[in-house]
């Protein structure tokens, strides 16, 4: 996440890439155990503590400090509102809430592989512990930590500001996740009461109606507060921002409708709760809402950090954290800073050409001393000439500089005067 000290964008390519292969290996190992019924259901197990010996490895090899820098952001957003917010912090964080239905999970890997311990079965896990009221509690406590992480961030990031906006409205936000996934669990809870008419189920409705205010605010947040959109001084970039990065605006216009749409595929879930068919294939469409929430959130990171790019809009003035465009391998940032200080620039530019001016007067006196050494007596006549010649080149070059930069209050204005004759 930081180019600068840590891994380029094609290490993490490869990484990527060398953990789906090891996937692949996996699955068809399973799959060839399910064929020969030779416990397929360790081949996921092996997996999963490979992954986890891979990240936790003490010894220096596999990019040891990329991934002990990872596992101290990880900890900070894990023991949030206990440690100071920064922006890897915070874009760690979001990223979670993207990541719901692998928290959700955790509760079945448990019961399945520690409490019952039955890898020969496919059935569910029947414990008192994994079935049942408890069963409920755990995978709503599991897919409530990542809007946790978040909102214990935004009342830090109030403690530390002193800011109620925006940081106790972004903690609503995450709030509404809350009542989303409480009343999403006692509506399944309570279905089997509701077996033969499930419209009256009254937590249907107060499910859907917090999932409706909860999807609008986070829209509305996305659109406004994370990407800087619908800015009254957009200019010409109608309902966008006065500055914008990527080169079309059709860019911007079809994430704000991608956005809409995955904001609100959820609603295919009531369908789903009424129509008894469908609700065999819940697991499947689970993992495909899963799928399209991670596609959303690749979608809006771009956006998000442009804005914060350009408009310093979290306050944490990453503008060197993340680059918002491929980073080449020699770290060239100077385009980010000009997007963002272009007075400055155009001060650091017309100094530069200063420098080179004064360095061309230099170099052309230095040509004059060495004449004066080499030449003999008689050709003195010559050395004047020579020296009237620089001091014209000069005052060409120090008028040239005057007339390309104003006097300004970050500039030496020494510099700009032409050599009195008496000093050559």
């Amino acid at each position: 996440m930081d180019p600068r000290n840590h891994l380029a964008y094609q290490k993490f390519l490869e990484i990527g890439t060398l953990l789906m292969v090891l996937w692949f290996l996996s699955f068809s190992a399973f799959i060839l155990a399910s064929y020969y019924d030779a416990q397929p259901f360790v081949q996921p197990l092996i997996f999963v503590i490979f992954l986890i010996l891979f990240l936790i490895n003490p010894i220096r090899i596999f990019w040891y400090n990329a991934r002990i820098w990872f596992l101290k952001k990880l900890g900070q957003v894990f023991l949030a509102p206990f440690y100071h917010v920064d922006f890897v912090g915070f874009w760690l964080g979001d990223q979670l809430t993207s990541l719901e239905l692998i928290f959700f999970d955790i509760e079945f890997f448990i019961c399945f592989y520690i409490y019952d311990a039955n890898w020969g079965s496919t059935n569910k896990p029947s414990g008192a512990f994994c079935s049942g009221w408890s069963q409920y509690f755990l995978q709503t406590f599991f897919i409530l930590l990542p809007s946790w992480f978040r909102f214990a961030q935004c009342l830090r990031r109030y403690r530390d500001t002193k800011h109620k906006f925006p940081h106790l409205a972004n903690a609503g936000k995450y709030a509404s996740g809350f009542f989303t996934a409480i009343t999403n669990t006692i509506r399944r809870a309570t279905n089997l009461h509701y077996n033969n008419n499930k419209i009256v189920n009254p937590y249907l409705y107060l499910w859907f109606v917090t999932s409706f205010i909860g999807a609008t605010y986070k829209f509305i947040w996305d659109l406004k507060m994370d990407w800087g959109f619908f800015d009254k001084n957009a200019g010409e970039n109608k309902y966008l921002r006065e500055q914008i990065v990527y080169p079309s605006k059709i860019y911007y216009y079809a994430a704000i409708i991608e956005d809409f749409i995955l904001r609100y595929i959820w609603v295919i879930n009531v369908f789903i709760y009424f129509r008894t068919p469908s609700a065999e294939y819940a697991d499947i469409i689970g993992f495909a809402f899963g799928i399209v929430e991670v596609i959303r959130r690749f979608i809006w990171n771009f956006f998000r950090l442009e804005n914060e790019h350009l408009n310093n809009c979290g306050e944490f003035r990453a503008v060197r954290d993340i680059s918002i465009r491929a980073t080449p391998t020699d770290n060239n940032y100077l385009p980010l800073e000009e997007m963002n200080f272009q007075g400055q620039s155009a001060r650091i530019s017309k100094q530069r050409r200063l420098t080179s001016a004064q360095e061309r007067t230099a170099t052309s006196t230095v040509e004059t001393e060495m004449t004066v050494v080499n030449e003999t007596s008689e050709n003195g006549t010559v050395l004047r000439n020579s020296s009237m010649s620089t001091l014209a080149t000069t005052e060409q070059i120090a008028d040239e500089i005057n007339a390309m930069l104003p006097i300004d209050p970050f500039v030496d204005t020494k510099l700009l005067l032409p050599l009195d004759e008496s000093s050559i």
